[in-house]
């Protein structure tokens, strides 16, 4: 029997191990990769289309991030590396170690967990930081890489079950270290969050940054802030993101999408990212 020259999307899909919604998200968020379209409008795969998601998917699902393996609508292949993709959350690895050996250990534990995706483990952790380390090590050494390493995990359609029950022990926990800083202040920064969800991501940005000296406040209210300069957070997209003006000084995800600030960068420099002008 003849191979098809091009395959629809229910095809391509099982030829892959993509689920269909994958494949068009791709195509949506990267541009990649760019089926033609037959006069119906349905997708046609080609052949080597399929053979590199294939590829692809081999690679997403040992771990490394999509958003790094396809740049301007094409494909960026790692170099032939036998160790290449066995860590699964290299971002979160990325994040600078504690001097504390003690704390460096505990969080060691808390990336494996992550990565591991043993949700109730990454809890006991975040609990015994409560007692165990600094409020500012607390956060950027083991909350950060908790929402990194989250944001890894769904980036590589890798779920972890108990992902809502974390965010809520963290939000409840960056409400309490937000107390000191409640004061406003001329120049506060608005922290924005684009959804519901986001509110852990918008405490614990504010906490961090009022750590490093820079006022901020989480906006938590449905009715938006009229003065003073906001940053946007989301864990998945700025879709609906309310129209600020001049007043949005940024953007920041967990994994610096959409030309966004990643959580990364802003743990890796104590300096404000953004110029943010009393508005």
């Amino acid at each position: 029997m003849a191979t098809k020259s091009h395959l629809n999307i229910n095809e391509a899909s099982k030829l892959c191990g993509l689920s269909p919604s994958v494949l068009r998200i791709w195509e949506l968020r990267y541009n990649w990769p760019a089926p033609m379209r037959r006069a119906n409008g349905y997708r046609a795969y080609s052949q080597p289309q399929v053979e590199e998601l294939k590829r692809m998917a081999e690679l997403v699902k040992a771990g490394l991030p999509i958003s790094s393996l396809i740049v301007e609508a094409m494909p960026r292949w790692p170099a032939a590396n036998p160790n290449a993709g066995r860590k699964t959350l290299a971002a979160t690895r990325s994040i600078a170690r504690p001097a504390d050996r003690q704390v460096a250990q505990l969080q060691g534990d808390l990336i494996d967990a992550v990565e591991n995706r043993q949700a109730s483990l990454v809890k006991e952790v975040l609990q015994r930081c409560v007692w165990q380390v600094r409020p500012v090590d607390e956060v950027q050494s083991f909350f950060v890489p908790t929402m990194v390493g989250i944001a890894e995990l769904a980036q590589s359609q890798r779920t972890l079950a108990g992902v809502e029950e974390l965010r809520a022990l963290i939000l409840l926990r960056c409400d309490q270290l937000m107390r000191p800083f409640n004061k406003h202040q001329d120049d506060t920064l608005w922290v924005y969050p684009i959804a519901e969800r986001d509110h852990a991501l918008a405490t614990m940005v504010a906490v961090l940054l009022n750590q490093r000296g820079h006022a901020a406040k989480p906006w938590i209210d449905s009715v938006l802030p009229t003065v003073g300069p906001v940053l946007a957070v989301s864990e998945d997209g700025f879709e609906g993101l309310p129209s600020f003006g001049a007043r949005l000084v940024g953007r920041l995800s967990p994994l610096g999408e959409e030309e966004a600030t990643s959580l990364l960068e802003v743990v890796g420099d104590a300096s404000l990212p953004w110029h943010a002008e009393v508005v």
